[in-house]
């Protein structure tokens, strides 16, 4: 994405009455996020759901924003903590989460987002938890790591620390999704923590955001911060949550929006800590694991094939694995079939999606996996076979 583009995004998400929906409603109506900062009120007033006093309000309001520096601010101190931008339309916007009901705009991310975590399993909870919780989280995240998951969580003290520090310790990726932004990290007592995940040329994961680099803390950030978690992620488990938290935000958006699995740990029949996680069970929200396995097993193909373990696939690192070897010779799961048959000629997501008939999360996953194979390459934002049929 141009400089201009992210600038022009920069703009409009500092600008008080823009938010991400808004946002995206007027770069597609007018192609950019650069030619929205040039519209009338009476082309904003147009867009769905602006109504014409809205829009003077907008108007006014970015207006004030262009005449100020915020946008250099903005660049200065994102230049100065070493983030860089990633837009919507940019081809190493996370797949997954481009395809949630409201993806942000922008995000502003310290070290590196790769293709491969999009192979991702959310794991969210208490932050009071327990000493069964924190068990729990490191192992589980240690465990669904060491198979080639990506673990996302938020940051937060509980078992969001658990989980982060667990995939780092086995070398491991992770991701942390915070509710401010980059430059106030929180919780503070968690910034050495945020720098190990981030450091450069360590390719352990990311610390990313929505938020404006000086955005502090604040209660209503944290529910919007929960859909970035669910939608980078293929599934969602939860250890240790009570009847009221936010780790059940995330567990409803992923069910009911995201169409993520979503699985639960159980805990004591009596604890009140673990009164979520039974709650979602009982209600049949949740599949009930007991040990990373289950994780796998719930996530399909995608978990079964690091069930087994890249290094024992057929045919890998073998003289049978050359490129005019045939794919159904390969032990390729249905869905990879599928996928690879699709692919007469390079071809973007969305297209097999729509040809193949199969959930976006899943043809994601198994893109990655076929790439790690060797199956199909990708440039750009397209797909190709490597092996002939």
């Amino acid at each position: 994405m141009r400089t201009e583009e992210h600038d022009a995004l920069l703009a409009l998400t500092l600008t008080a009455g823009f938010g991400t929906v808004t946002i995206r409603r007027c770069v597609e109506s007018f192609g950019s996020a650069d030619e929205t900062l040039g519209a009338s009120a009476n082309q904003l007033g147009q867009i769905n759901q602006v109504g014409q006093q809205r829009a003077r309000q907008l108007r006014a309001a970015l207006a004030t924003t262009l005449r100020s520096d915020a946008v250099q601010r903005e660049r200065e101190s994102i230049e100065q903590y070493g983030v860089h931008l990633i837009g919507l339309s940019d081809e190493e916007y996370p797949t997954l989460l481009k395809h949630i009901p409201d993806p942000p705009p922008l995000l502003w991310v310290r070290g590196e987002i790769a293709a491969d975590d999009a192979l991702a399993l959310g794991i969210v909870g208490s932050r009071k938890c327990s000493q069964y919780g924190r068990e729990q989280a490191d192992r589980f995240a240690s465990l669904c790591a060491q198979s080639g998951l990506c673990i996302i969580s938020g940051g937060a003290r509980g078992i969001d620390a658990a989980a982060h520090r667990a995939a780092l310790r086995c070398a491991g990726r992770t991701i942390a999704v915070i509710g401010s932004g980059l430059a106030k990290p929180y919780p503070h007592d968690h910034a050495e923590l945020f720098d190990e995940i981030a450091e450069p040329d360590a390719s352990r994961g990311a610390v990313i955001s929505e938020f404006p680099m000086q955005t502090p803390p604040a209660a209503e950030n944290f529910p919007r911060r929960n859909r970035i978690i669910s939608g980078l992620s293929l599934g969602v488990l939860v250890v240790e949550a009570a009847l009221r938290s936010g780790a059940l935000i995330t567990a409803r958006l992923a069910v009911e929006e995201h169409h993520r699995e979503l699985m639960a740990v159980p805990g004591r029949v009596d604890a009140k800590a673990s009164a979520g996680c039974h709650k979602i069970i009982r209600e049949g929200w949740a599949t009930l694991v007991t040990n990373p396995g289950d994780v796998l097993d719930a996530l399909g193909e995608a978990g079964q094939m690091l069930k087994v373990g890249l290094d024992n696939q057929p045919g890998r690192d073998t003289d049978d694995d050359s490129p005019d070897r045939p794919t159904q010779d390969m032990g390729l799961t249905e869905a990879q079939k599928k996928i690879v048959d699709a692919l007469s000629g390079p071809s973007s997501l969305d297209q097999l999606v729509a040809w193949t008939g199969l959930p976006i999360q899943s043809v994601q996953a198994e893109l990655t996996m076929l790439e790690v194979r060797g199956a199909v390459s990708r440039q750009g934002g397209l797909f190709s076979r490597k092996r002939s049929p």
